[in-house]
């Protein structure tokens, strides 16, 4: 797996006593010679994502995490199920699997399709999975989260709902994180398992606020790592730069691509 670093990049400059620089941010003088830090952006450079996008996913979740892999500086590209039958995600870090119906992506990929997943998981790669991609990630198909998705928490249909943020997290630092972040609820449910030994190895990454179960998590599976989140956080409602329209007329401030930048950057450093 790739390791992410921040560059940092030093530039010297002369300047004599008589001398000034304005540098477009911040205006120096000084006498002698000067040391100027300038810290490159933080992201994904380097990483490989493979957005799913086949029969049943949802165009505009597709879009919208396809613009968010790219927002991050990952090298992202679309894939469907032919090309991940025939071994495509060996060219890739993170596989993402967007919103739609589980058992259609089950049946387009197939017994093929399927093995291939949990085969590059397995061996070291990451696996993100929103809504029907989370469910996709259970034991109710794949396996790579030794659980199961449970039904609407918060009703049936859409809105804006308040999860509560892991700040404590032992996975993703989410330390700096907001306690709360308002998110696309979609009748979204939540993550459990019977084995509560299993589970107390899986991460939280947000909590609903009805009942402190997790709607979003991090968990390892094989050599590789897995997130799966029920709500919507790949959405930015009321702005374009998502590429989705379905949800733009919801007022919703918060960002939640930070959020998974970080998460994302825990999936593919720990992964072996």
């Amino acid at each position: 797996m790739p390791q992410i670093e921040t560059e940092l990049l030093t530039i010297t400059i002369g300047v004599s006593k008589k001398q000034c620089m304005v540098v477009f941010v911040v205006m120096l003088f000084a006498v002698g010679s000067l040391t100027l830090a300038i810290r490159l952006p933080t992201g994904m450079e380097g990483v490989r994502v493979a957005v799913y996008k086949d029969s049943g996913v949802l165009p505009d979740s597709a879009s919208a995490l396809l613009n968010m892999f790219r927002w991050m500086n990952a090298e992202a590209n679309y894939v469907n199920a032919t090309e991940i039958q025939q071994g495509v995600l060996d060219d890739y870090d993170i596989v993402v699997f967007p919103s739609g119906p589980a058992n259609e992506y089950s049946g387009t990929l197939g017994i093929a399709g399927r093995n291939a997943v949990r085969n590059f998981v397995a061996r070291g790669g990451s696996y993100f999975g929103i809504c029907g991609g989370s469910e996709f990630g259970t034991n109710s198909y794949l396996g790579l989260f030794n659980g199961y998705a449970s039904g609407a928490v918060n009703g049936s249909g859409t809105k804006i709902i308040p999860l509560i943020v892991n700040i404590k997290s032992t996975g993703p630092d989410l330390s700096q994180e907001p306690l709360t972040y308002n998110i696309l609820y979609w009748n979204s449910g939540y993550f459990y398992s019977s084995n509560t030994t299993y589970m107390s190895t899986v991460i939280p990454v947000t909590f609903y606020t009805q009942n402190n179960k997790p709607g979003m998590i991090v968990c390892t599976y094989g050599n590789g790592t897995v997130f799966l989140s029920f709500p919507h956080p790949e959405y930015e409602e009321g702005s374009t730069r998502d590429g989705a329209e379905q949800f733009d007329y919801y007022n919703d401030p918060d960002s939640e691509w930070g959020l998974l930048m970080k998460v994302s950057l825990w999936l593919v450093e720990t992964s072996q």
